[in-house]
């Protein structure tokens, strides 16, 4: 198969020709990638700023965010079938050791991240595992949400942590209506009752906060002079 590969910190990825993952326990999925995003992590990864933290063997697939269709699975396998839609939680967990079993998966002391540390999804297959496939409803294309997997989870845990305190009569700021703000913005107007306002730089920005959901938008390029 087709796959997007770092060879070298600091040079641009190769598109190289290897071999097709394959199913080797009873937990695992190969997935059909019907589309992996890029991530400005992957553009960190590629100057070799996270190796100190996840070390990777190079050379090594690309690709954190990830949507296709299942290809194969494991002989475990029940809530997946060839065929399903589904997105890739970026991390794989393996549901048995004390973090996971305490709901902290994120800890989880046999996990690996598809992208970051072991082979990702910037190739046309991947091998993840059932815990980390989540099955799309019916209408939703894997290229319309991969970049969920990552840029969506982590808005929504942001915004998820403060959803306790955001009851109405609150007031929520978002600083910034980029790649991840916009989804921040949609998830607040969705799961909290605060009133939202948008600061960013970028008129195009402000605009589609509005669109979105924003209740209040300001331009950072406002001078503002302050007084003691």
């Amino acid at each position: 198969m087709k796959a997007v590969r770092l060879h070298t910190y600091g040079e641009n990825p190769v598109l190289d020709e290897v071999a097709e993952p394959t199913i080797t326990g009873p937990w695992d999925v190969v997935v059909d990638v019907g589309a992996a995003g890029l991530c400005r992590t992957d553009l960190h990864i590629i100057e070799g700023q996270w190796d100190p933290i996840q070390h990777p063997s190079l050379p090594y697939i690309l690709g954190h965010e990830n949507a296709g269709r299942v290809r194969e699975v494991g002989s475990a396998v029940h809530n997946v079938k060839p065929g399903d839609a589904v997105i890739m939680h970026p991390l794989t967990s393996c549901g048995l050791c004390p973090a996971c079993r305490v709901g902290q998966d994120s800890h989880c002391e046999n996990a690996t991240f598809p992208g970051i540390n072991v082979n990702g999804g910037m190739a046309q297959q991947l091998l993840t595992n059932a815990r980390a496939v989540v099955k799309l409803d019916e209408g939703l294309a894997p290229m319309d949400v991969a970049a969920l997997a990552d840029a969506g989870l982590t808005a929504y845990h942001a915004v998820r942590k403060a959803a306790d305190v955001l009851f109405p009569g609150t007031h929520a700021v978002v600083i910034g209506a980029g790649g991840l703000g916009h989804i921040g913005i949609q998830a607040l107007a969705a799961i909290t009752s605060a009133r939202v306002t948008v600061v960013d730089r970028s008129e195009q920005a402000l605009e589609l906060a509005k669109q979105l959901g924003a209740h209040h938008i300001s331009s950072a390029r406002t001078t503002i002079s302050w007084s003691s």
